[in-house]
C-alpha cells in the first residue's frame, strides 16, 4: 500500500496528509502518550470515512479489555453498511493481559496473552477494514508490535519536538481561522510548555478573543494567555528542562510570591521528566532528577518547613553541567544519592596515600579544586 510500506513509526502529520490524499490503512496503532494529536488523527479519520448520519452502524469505540478479543476481532471486520470503511478505536491495548494462554489453546494462538492474540489477529486484517489502536509508550510494546510484523502501522505520538509542535500550531490555527505571527507562535510554545492538550486549549482561547482572520501577534499572547498562573508555571517547568537554572529560579521566586502549592510544581516537574524517560542520551539524569523530586515531595508531606528552598536546591541541581568538580550544592563527604556527579565526586574524595589509597575530607578536595 502506497504510504505504508516503510518500518519506521511514521509522524501524526504524515498520517494526517495520507488521510487527506484518500490513502488508508487497515491500522492505526497510535502509540505514545500525545492524547491531543491522538484525537486529531482519529477526527480526521471518522470525518474521511464514516458517512455523517451513519455513526450508529460504522463507528465504535471500546476499551480493549472490554470484549473478547475473538469478539472484537470481529467488530473489526465487519463490513460498513454506508461508508468507506467501519472505523473501530481500541483504546489501551497495553493494558491487556501479557501472560502466556491456556495450555488447551491451539498452538498457532498460543503466542503472549490477550495481547499476542489480537496482535496476530491484527497482522491478519484484510485491507479494507480501519482499525485505530492506542497505547502508551514502552519498549516492550514497541517490540511486541514489531514482533508481530505491525511497526509499518505504528503512528509515533511520543512527545514532539519544537518544529513539530509549531506545525501543529499552524494546522489548528488555520482551522480555527487565525494566524500566529512567529513571535506568538514562539511565545505560546512557552506558555503551553510540553503539554499539547494545554497548548490546543490556549490556542481556542486565543480564537474566542480576536475576529476570524486576525493575526495575533507576541503582545496578544502575552496579554490573553499570560496572566494565568500556569503561564509562570510552564515557563518554570521549559527552563528547567532547558537546564537554564538562573532563568528558573527567577520565576520560581514569582511563583513563591503568587503563593503557588509546592506539590503542585513538583508534579508538573515529574511530568516533565516522566516524558522524557525513553531519551536514552538523558536517561540517567532523568531518573536521578525523579528520584530527588520523590525526595523532596516525601520531605514537604513531613512538615519540612522551607519547601521553597528544597525547590531551589532541585533547579540547581537539575541544570547540573556534571563537568565541574566542586559542587555549590552539597559539599559534605556523603552526596546524596541522587547528585548527578556523586560518582565523580566520590572518586575525587579517594588520595593516594604511601601505603594505597585513602580517603580524605571531601570538603577539604573540594575547596583546593
Amino acid at each position: 500500500m502506497a504510504g505504508h510500506t516503510g518500518n519506521s513509526p511514521r509522524k501524526p502529520a504524515q498520517v494526517l496528509a495520507d488521510i487527506k490524499r484518500g490513502k488508508f490503512a487497515p491500522v492505526y496503532i497510535l502509540f505514545g502518550a500525545d492524547t491531543a494529536a491522538a484525537d486529531e488523527l482519529l477526527r480526521a479519520l471518522k470525518e474521511a470515512l464514516v458517512q455523517p448520519g451513519m455513526e450508529a452502524f460504522d463507528f465504535e469505540s471500546v476499551h480493549a479489555d472490554e470484549l473478547e478479543i475473538p469478539i472484537l476481532l470481529q467488530h473489526i471486520r465487519q463490513p460498513p453498511v454506508a461508508s468507506k470503511r467501519r472505523l473501530v478505536v481500541v483504546r489501551g491495548i497495553d493494558r491487556l493481559s501479557k501472560g502466556r494462554q491456556r495450555k488447551d489453546q491451539s498452538e498457532d494462538g498460543a503466542k503472549a496473552g490477550q495481547l499476542g492474540e489480537l496482535l496476530t489477529g491484527l497482522a491478519a486484517l484484510p485491507e479494507a477494514c480501519a482499525v485505530a489502536l492506542t497505547c502508551d509508550y514502552s519498549g516492550p510494546m514497541q517490540n511486541a508490535l514489531a514482533g508481530a510484523g505491525l511497526g509499518k502501522f505504528v503512528v509515533d505520538l511520543r512527545q514532539p519536538d519544537a518544529a513539530e509542535l509549531s506545525a501543529l500550531i499552524h494546522r489548528r490555527s488555520k482551522e480555527l481561522g487565525i494566524s500566529l505571527e512567529p513571535g506568538a507562535v514562539q511565545l505560546l510554545l512557552d506558555v503551553s510548555g510540553d503539554e499539547t492538550t494545554l497548548l490546543l486549549g490556549e490556542l481556542e482561547k486565543l480564537a474566542t478573543a480576536v475576529e476570524p482572520g486576525d493575526s495575533i501577534a507576541e503582545e496578544d499572547v502575552r496579554r490573553l494567555a499570560g496572566q494565568s498562573r500556569e503561564f509562570e508555571l510552564n515557563t518554570y517547568i521549559g527552563r528547567v528542562m532547558r537546564r537554564d537554572s538562573a532563568g528558573a529560579l527567577a520565576v520560581l521566586e514569582r511563583l513563591r510570591d503568587w503563593g503557588e502549592e509546592p506539590v503542585k510544581i513538583i508534579a508538573w516537574l515529574a511530568g516533565a521528566f516522566l516524558r522524557r524517560v525513553a531519551d536514552l542520551e538523558d536517561e540517567k539524569r532523568v531518573r536521578l532528577c525523579l528520584l530527588q523530586l520523590y525526595e523532596i515531595n516525601r520531605d514537604i508531606i513531613c512538615g519540612h518547613p522551607e519547601p521553597f528552598v528544597l525547590l531551589e536546591t532541585f533547579t540547581v541541581c537539575a541544570g547540573c553541567p556534571r563537568t565541574e568538580r566542586y559542587c555549590p550544592v552539597y559539599t559534605d563527604a556523603r552526596p546524596p544519592e541522587f547528585c548527578v556527579r556523586r560518582e565523580k565526586r566520590r572518586d575525587r574524595s579517594v588520595r593516594q596515600g604511601p601505603s594505597g589509597p585513602t580517603r580524605g575530607p571531601e570538603k577539604r578536595v573540594l575547596r583546593a579544586e
